[in-house]
Protein backbone atom coordinates (compact mmCIF):
# COMPACT_ATOMS: atom_id res chain seq x y z
CA UNK A 1 0.00 0.00 0.00
CA UNK A 2 2.90 2.34 0.70
CA UNK A 3 4.07 1.82 -2.89
CA UNK A 4 0.74 3.04 -4.24
CA UNK A 5 0.89 6.12 -2.03
CA UNK A 6 4.45 6.82 -3.15
CA UNK A 7 3.55 6.43 -6.84
CA UNK A 8 0.60 8.79 -6.44
CA UNK A 9 2.78 11.33 -4.63
CA UNK A 10 5.41 10.94 -7.36
CA UNK A 11 2.78 11.56 -10.02
CA UNK A 12 1.74 14.67 -8.13
CA UNK A 13 5.36 15.77 -7.95
CA UNK A 14 5.85 15.42 -11.68
CA UNK A 15 2.54 17.15 -12.36
CA UNK A 16 3.71 20.10 -10.26
CA UNK A 17 7.09 20.11 -11.99
CA UNK A 18 5.37 20.04 -15.39
CA UNK A 19 3.17 22.94 -14.28
CA UNK A 20 6.30 24.95 -13.59
CA UNK A 21 7.25 24.65 -17.28
CA UNK A 22 5.59 27.09 -19.69
CA UNK A 23 5.13 24.49 -22.43
CA UNK A 24 3.01 22.21 -20.21
CA UNK A 25 0.96 24.81 -18.34
CA UNK A 26 -1.87 24.91 -20.87
CA UNK A 27 -2.03 21.10 -20.92
CA UNK A 28 -2.27 20.76 -17.15
CA UNK A 29 -3.86 24.03 -15.98
CA UNK A 30 -5.59 25.22 -19.12
CA UNK A 31 -3.86 28.59 -18.89
CA UNK A 32 -0.46 30.18 -18.50
CA UNK A 33 0.59 30.50 -14.87
CA UNK A 34 2.13 33.57 -13.33
CA UNK A 35 5.80 33.51 -12.40
CA UNK A 36 4.87 33.17 -8.73
CA UNK A 37 2.58 30.20 -9.44
CA UNK A 38 5.30 28.56 -11.53
CA UNK A 39 7.82 28.99 -8.74
CA UNK A 40 5.37 27.55 -6.19
CA UNK A 41 4.70 24.56 -8.46
CA UNK A 42 8.45 23.93 -8.87
CA UNK A 43 9.02 24.16 -5.12
CA UNK A 44 6.06 21.91 -4.40
CA UNK A 45 7.16 19.36 -6.98
CA UNK A 46 10.68 19.05 -5.61
CA UNK A 47 9.28 18.96 -2.05
CA UNK A 48 7.07 16.00 -3.01
CA UNK A 49 10.06 14.20 -4.56
CA UNK A 50 11.91 14.65 -1.27
CA UNK A 51 8.86 13.58 0.74
CA UNK A 52 8.59 10.33 -1.22
CA UNK A 53 12.26 9.61 -0.50
CA UNK A 54 11.79 10.39 3.19
CA UNK A 55 8.75 8.09 3.40
CA UNK A 56 10.64 5.29 1.65
CA UNK A 57 13.64 5.63 3.96
CA UNK A 58 11.39 5.60 7.02
CA UNK A 59 9.49 2.51 5.85
CA UNK A 60 12.13 0.42 4.06
CA UNK A 61 15.51 1.57 5.33
CA UNK A 62 18.09 3.37 3.23
CA UNK A 63 19.27 0.57 0.93
CA UNK A 64 15.92 -0.65 -0.35
CA UNK A 65 14.43 2.85 -0.20
CA UNK A 66 16.64 4.13 -3.02
CA UNK A 67 15.59 1.27 -5.30
CA UNK A 68 11.91 1.69 -4.43
CA UNK A 69 12.16 5.47 -4.81
CA UNK A 70 13.66 5.17 -8.30
CA UNK A 71 10.88 2.82 -9.37
CA UNK A 72 8.15 4.95 -7.84
CA UNK A 73 9.47 8.10 -9.49
CA UNK A 74 9.60 6.26 -12.81
CA UNK A 75 5.98 5.18 -12.47
CA UNK A 76 4.89 8.68 -11.45
CA UNK A 77 6.68 10.20 -14.43
CA UNK A 78 5.20 7.56 -16.75
CA UNK A 79 1.68 8.41 -15.55
CA UNK A 80 2.26 12.06 -16.42
CA UNK A 81 3.73 11.27 -19.83
CA UNK A 82 0.84 8.92 -20.62
CA UNK A 83 -1.69 11.55 -19.57
CA UNK A 84 0.03 14.25 -21.63
CA UNK A 85 0.14 11.98 -24.69
CA UNK A 86 -3.54 11.16 -24.27
CA UNK A 87 -4.49 14.80 -23.66
CA UNK A 88 -2.54 16.26 -26.58
CA UNK A 89 -3.60 13.43 -28.90
CA UNK A 90 -7.26 13.92 -28.01
CA UNK A 91 -7.05 17.68 -28.51
CA UNK A 92 -5.45 17.29 -31.95
CA UNK A 93 -8.33 15.08 -33.13
CA UNK A 94 -10.95 17.71 -32.21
Amino acid sequence: MIHLLAVLLSAGAFTALALSMKRHQRDFAGRALTERESRLARTGGWSLVGLVLAIDIAVFGFGYALVAWAGQLTMGAWLNVAWLCWKTGASRKN
